[in-house]
Parts: structure tokens; C-alpha cells; sequence
């Protein structure tokens, strides 16, 4: 065999996959996708994560399997997502808590928002709402405050996680009315709110489409939501901005993030494949049963909203001495 026979021979094993050869560029995606959410089932995250997984799994004709990897409120997701391979099989799904709230006001945060994870697509907002079940006697959002400044300590809240939109939002409006309500963090709001409606609190600041169930059940009565507007589906509730606590606005932003350093070829094509999954009648009609705001937006003007709203909680929580020492 000459010399010219014998190299290509042998790199046409290689292109074959001849055992400890270089194998060809696989085609993006032939295999399943990790869509990891941050937190336990029946919260905010993993509800909308679930409304456009399996939409997504048919575009993009491979199993697309939700793992929820609650903890830290969103800190151990987040934190696994980050140190993932860089190959687009393992995508954050969920609130950007843990990119726009935790670092700044947690040190257990040991990656960085801006530098290890890139945002893909906005889904959805949810904006949080003060609750309270069915027989409380606080029927509005300033009976509740005018009994905590008389009873400091005695109320009980509980959040999906500390350092959650819903949390953060109900420590701005505590440090604003300047009361005291103990606060008993769970892995998610799916988790917090039978603590509510078992007596165990005494209300609760989780997203609507956690609470939108409870809500339209009669179990649960809204004391306010922290909407720029009043929510559709439950107009009798007022915003906070009404109410005078307009820095306690911030809702729950669902969207998709990847790993730093995904190959380009793999970002074009989640990122077109997301924006045709979350405009699809399917997902939005979806979306709309379970009280979720659909919100798309690109990568870039995802990443500037969330850039925004990392300048805005650090200012907050340096105010109002909320930053974790």
C-alpha cells in the first residue's frame, strides 16, 4: 500500500468514527435537552417552564425533559447550569432570580450573572401577590401593616425561597412601612403556599401563577400585586404602586438561559426556536388558562432588561441594608 493510499484510509476512519479518531461535528440536536428549573415543582418557574417544554420538544424533534434542582433560591439550579457542558444539552428554564436578585443580595452565589450564562429568551412575567387566606381578618394590604407595626414579630410570611422576586419585593414594602414580619423560606412556591392554607403563616408573597388557583378558588384573598397595572384575571386587587409602595414592584421574570460558551451554531437555533414556540397560539392560550403574562424578547433586549434591573435591586438593597454581609 503506497503512501497516499494508506493516508486517506486512514483518515477516512476517522471520519467514521474510528475508535480514538476526532468524530465529525454532530448535528444540533440529536439527543435529549436538560431544561433544568431552579426550583421545586408547582412554583412559578417549573409551572411556566412546563407550558412550552413539550411544544418545544416537537420543533425541535427531541425529548426536552424539565429537572427541577431546587435550592438557594434558584442558587443550586442556577450554579449547576453554569458549570454545565458548553454544548446546548443543559439550559436554565425559569425565573432570573438567581441572575438579577441572589448575587447581589447572597454570598453563596459563586458564578457570575453577567459573564457565565447567556439569556436566550424571555418567556413570561409573573408579578407577586400578598395573600391571605379566605378567613384572615386583614381584608386590605394596610390592615395587615397597621397590625404588624402594633404587633412586631407576630406575623408570619412565607416565600418561595429568600431572595426571590416575591421575597425581595415584600422586604421593600416591610422596610418602607417599617415593620417586622418573619419570613419562612421554601424550595419554591408550590411548597409554600399549603403552609398558608394550613395555618402555619400568616401570609404569603408568592407569583400569581403560583397563587392563581387558590386565588380563583376562594381560598386565598390578595391584599395587593406588585403588576404595573391591575392583573386581568384578578382586577380586585390593587397594585402596590396604588397603594404608595411602588419600589415593591418587581415581578418574576421566566425565560431560557444557556451556559457561557455555547457554540454559535447551537444559539441559532434555540434562539429562533424559542421565539416560535413562545408567540405559538398553543403556548400563549396556554400561557393565558394560568394566569402567566407572555412577554417575548430576544437576547439582547432580554439582557438589557435584566442589566436594568440588576442596577435597580443593587440601589435598593444597599438603601434598605438588605445585602447579605
Amino acid at each position: 500500500m503506497n503512501a497516499n493510499r494508506f493516508f486517506c484510509l486512514v483518515v477516512g476512519m476517522i471520519l467514521l468514527g474510528f475508535p480514538g479518531g476526532i468524530q465529525a461535528q454532530e448535528k444540533y440536536p440529536s439527543r435529549p435537552i436538560e431544561l433544568v428549573v431552579p426550583y421545586a415543582p408547582g412554583g412559578s418557574g417549573d409551572i411556566t417552564t412546563r407550558l412550552f417544554s413539550d411544544k418545544l420538544a416537537k420543533v425541535l424533534k427531541v425529548p426536552v425533559t424539565v429537572v427541577n434542582r431546587a435550592g438557594g433560591a434558584g442558587i443550586t439550579g442556577t450554579s449547576y447550569v453554569a458549570r454545565a457542558k458548553k454544548d446546548g444539552y443543559t439550559l436554565l428554564g425559569g425565573p432570573a432570580t438567581a441572575i438579577i436578585i441572589a448575587p447581589i443580595i447572597s454570598k453563596e452565589v459563586t458564578y457570575d450573572p453577567l459573564i457565565d450564562l447567556i439569556p436566550l429568551a424571555h418567556f413570561a412575567t409573573s408579578p407577586a401577590v400578598f395573600a391571605v387566606r379566605s378567613d384572615s381578618p386583614f381584608q386590605t394590604l394596610n390592615e395587615m401593616i397597621e397590625y404588624a407595626r402594633e404587633n412586631p414579630g407576630k406575623l408570619k410570611n412565607c416565600v418561595g425561597g429568600i431572595g426571590t422576586e416575591c421575597h425581595f419585593s415584600f422586604e421593600i414594602l416591610c422596610a418602607k412601612s417599617n415593620v417586622k414580619i418573619g419570613t419562612i423560606p421554601f424550595k419554591g412556591g408550590g411548597e409554600a403556599l399549603p403552609a398558608l392554607l394550613g395555618g402555619h403563616v400568616d401570609l404569603s408573597s408568592n407569583s400569581v401563577a403560583t397563587s392563581a388557583s387558590y386565588l380563583k378558588a376562594g381560598q386565598i384573598r390578595g391584599l395587593a400585586i406588585t403588576s404595573k397595572t391591575r392583573n386581568p384575571d384578578f382586577p380586585n386587587i390593587p397594585t402596590t404602586a396604588e397603594l404608595g409602595y411602588s419600589d415593591a414592584s418587581f415581578s418574576v421574570r421566566n425565560g431560557v438561559f444557556a451556559p457561557s460558551g455555547v457554540p454559535r451554531s447551537v444559539l441559532n437555533i434555540l434562539i429562533p426556536t424559542l421565539e416560535k414556540v413562545y408567540k405559538s397560539p398553543e403556548v400563549v392560550q396556554r400561557a393565558a388558562k394560568m394566569s402567566v403574562m407572555v412577554e417575548y424578547m430576544g437576547p439582547d433586549e432580554f439582557s438589557e432588561l435584566i442589566r436594568s434591573e440588576i442596577r435597580i435591586v443593587e440601589k435598593l438593597a444597599r438603601d434598605l441594608n438588605l445585602i447579605k454581609k
